[in-house]
């Protein structure tokens, strides 16, 4: 006697130990409307190898009953999709561990590096109260102040104090962008500027003025050739040749 066989998606693996869940869809013939109609039916199926995922269309067969709603068994693997799914999900998973170790090490390199700002900001201070006692305090022996002081200035490699160089920057005012669409839309006019009038970027314009206007002459008007290269470096796609800030 032929057994009953089915093709049908397996749902889940189920709580139980060899055992999925897989989803057959069929049609039937509706009397009341005169019409066929899909009907799904999910059925607990034994997988001996423990070997189908979610996700792969396998084809089932009847069994003797192992219990009470089990009595089809898996009988081939039609395609193997879901292993496909279990790899992605494989990646996915360790690039999502990789992003979280990346923001980490991100996390406490910026931490390091503003506790660094707060010891220099503490030790610029002390100067300060160093020369106030050096030039305030005349009877008192300045060598300790003045050996102290030559510490600190050695340290962040100070000529002179009071100072008119630069002795902390804290990057107030370097921009932050999201990607690189938004930091040459930043920089665009410093860009055409440099792509307009420095002759080292001559033959690009030239190549780049070719491929996008098809009469590019040395008499196209600047205003034409300033809209064509900025259209081609906003689109992130095309290497832009000028070096960002």
């Amino acid at each position: 006697m032929a057994r009953q066989n089915f093709i049908g998606v397996v749902l889940t693996q189920g709580k139980m130990a060899k055992t999925v869940k897989v989803r057959v869809q069929g049609k039937v013939f509706d009397k009341r409307i005169g019409k066929e109609i899909l009907t799904r039916k999910d059925f607990l199926v034994h997988d001996e190898g423990d070997i189908c995922k979610e996700g792969d269309l396998v084809r089932i067969e009847s069994i003797p009953k192992r219990s009470k709603r089990k009595a089809f068994a898996i009988a081939e693997i039609k395609v193997n999709k879901g292993q496909q799914f279990a790899a992605y999900e494989e990646m996915a998973k360790q690039q999502v561990k990789l992003d979280e170790e990346q923001h980490a090490k991100q996390f406490i390199e910026n931490r390091n590096e503003f506790s660094k700002i707060i010891t220099k900001l503490e030790d610029l201070k002390k100067m300060d109260k160093l020369a106030y006692g050096i030039t305030s305090n005349e009877e008192q022996d300045k060598s300790d102040l003045i050996k102290e002081m030559n510490q600190i200035k050695e340290k962040y490699n100070i000529k002179s104090w009071p100072t008119t160089e630069p002795t902390v920057d804290l990057e107030l005012n370097k921009p932050i962008f999201s990607d690189e669409k938004e930091k040459r839309l930043y920089y665009i006019k410093h860009i055409l500027t440099e792509a307009l009038g420095n002759e080292k970027y001559e033959s690009w314009k030239k190549s780049i003025l070719d491929k996008e206007l098809k009469h590019a002459t040395d008499n196209t008007s600047r205003a034409i050739q300033k809209n064509v290269l900025r259209k081609y470096i906003l689109d992130v796609r095309n290497e832009c040749p000028v070096p960002l800030p």
